[in-house]
């Protein structure tokens, strides 16, 4: 897989970075101090760390002017703030990562090279990814 684009929302001081496209060859993050080019980084570290045990917490990674608000409004309306999803990525799956596809469910199963991954600030991941369910249960 490669990494696609990213998206950033309400981490550190970046409340919607909007989608970043990851250039194949080189991706270049410029901005003046205090933009969030680190706390970009940052966020896209903790999506899926090499080492364990990196994880977001909204008390220390969550916008602070934003922080308490926000809380209480999830909170009237039922919600958590730590159900917030931070980081958003995009991955392009290759030749081979749709071949070992292919193998388990069978050829026609995938509609998309694509597959979007995130992670919330309870640190549970989600993913979505277009597939035909009729097909692969059939295969």
């Amino acid at each position: 897989m490669k990494l696609k684009t990213v998206q950033i929302k309400h981490f550190k001081h970046v409340l919607d970075s909007t989608p970043v496209e990851i250039q194949p060859d080189i991706t270049c993050l410029v901005g003046k101090n205090e933009s969030g080019k680190s706390a970009f980084l940052e966020a896209l570290r903790r999506l899926k760390p090499a080492q364990g045990g990196v994880k977001f917490s909204s008390s220390t990674h969550y916008p602070a002017w934003l922080e308490k608000r926000h809380r209480r409004e999830a909170k009237a309306a039922g919600r958590c703030l730590d159900d917030t999803t931070p980081i958003t990525a995009t991955f392009s799956l290759e030749s081979a990562d749709k071949q070992a596809v292919a193998e388990v469910f069978g050829d026609g199963v995938l509609l998309s090279d694509d597959i979007k991954i995130s992670r919330n600030y309870n640190n549970q991941y989600s993913d979505s990814y277009d597939v035909d369910e009729a097909r692969a249960v059939a295969n």
